[in-house]
């Protein structure tokens, strides 16, 4: 009885031991895993072959890196550098499952490429800032999701990549060659305690944007409801007609005499004519 005690308290102990370790942790490796594979998948276009071998790559680094998280909480020296050596790795075995032009934009997100930061002395997942449905995914469980646990590590490989052995017969895409080291700079950005993280907001495609509303135009004081309305050009007169350069010319009949008798010769013939008619009558009254 007494050895069923013991036992007892020492498991109640070892329990209570592992409470705050799993409390500063990130959580569970596999869930944490799937999410940040199924937005990258997302985000990247990827296809099923690069969703399993992606969901093994960030297995594997989330499982190398959860021993340093209280060290990396902290910025200490030590469990950076071994944070950073299994980042390099990570991201050298992604540049065997993704092509040239999708780890150039994999490099250019921040919350994919360093996905781990601290903030007032706690680790956590920069993707858990971006997208904050936990139990929305896009895509189902990867095949081996359940049943992987590090078979292709590099711990079991010497070392070396096992995504580049076996690049030849799985993809035949172009591999980006050029740096893919975190700087040194990236410590201060990403473990300072008591810094505000600025994530990136990433809409879901599930969501309806609507355009916002048209301002109302301004009104002027005194003419409630009238809207100002000035034309930015005046707009010109309507040009008049022009008037036609030459008349119409006159018929025959309108034209006037080219010669017109005047006064006196009208009234020297009349004059003229009548002592004629005198002349008649004085001869007829003598007969």
């Amino acid at each position: 009885m007494k050895q069923y005690l013991k036992k007892f308290w020492l498991l109640a102990v070892f329990s209570c031991m592992l409470l705050p370790v799993s409390a500063s942790g990130l959580g569970d490796i596999r869930v944490n895993a799937r999410f940040l594979t199924d937005r990258m998948a997302f985000e990247l276009h990827l296809n099923q072959n690069q969703y399993n071998d992606l969901f093994e790559v960030n297995f594997d680094f989330l499982s190398n890196v959860t021993p340093y998280l209280s060290g990396m909480a902290r910025a200490d020296a030590a469990a950076l550098d071994a944070y950073y050596r299994f980042l390099d790795e990570r991201n050298d075995d992604l540049r065997w499952i993704l092509s040239s032009p999708e780890y150039v934009r994999f490099m250019g997100i921040e919350y994919f490429f360093r996905p781990v930061s601290a903030l007032n002395n706690v680790c956590y997942l920069r993707i858990y800032k971006v997208y904050t449905d936990y139990d929305y995914f896009y895509f189902s469980r990867p095949v081996h999701y359940l049943t992987y646990r590090g078979a292709h590590a590099r711990c079991h490989f010497g070392g070396a990549s096992y995504y580049r052995r076996h690049f030849t017969g799985r993809y035949h895409h172009p591999v980006y060659t050029g740096f893919y080291r975190c700087r040194d700079d990236f410590r201060k950005h990403d473990f300072r305690p008591g810094l505000h993280p600025h994530p990136q907001k990433v809409p879901r495609p599930d969501v309806i944007h609507r355009p916002a509303p048209p301002k109302p135009l301004p009104v002027r004081p005194g003419r409630p409801g009238r809207p100002v309305m000035k034309p930015s050009v005046k707009p010109s007169p309507s040009p008049r007609p022009e008037k036609p350069v030459t008349r119409p010319g006159r018929h025959e009949s309108d034209k006037r005499p080219e010669y017109r008798p005047g006064r006196k010769e009208q009234g020297h013939s009349y004059r003229k004519e009548s002592n004629e008619n005198r002349r008649k009558n004085e001869g007829a009254r003598r007969l």
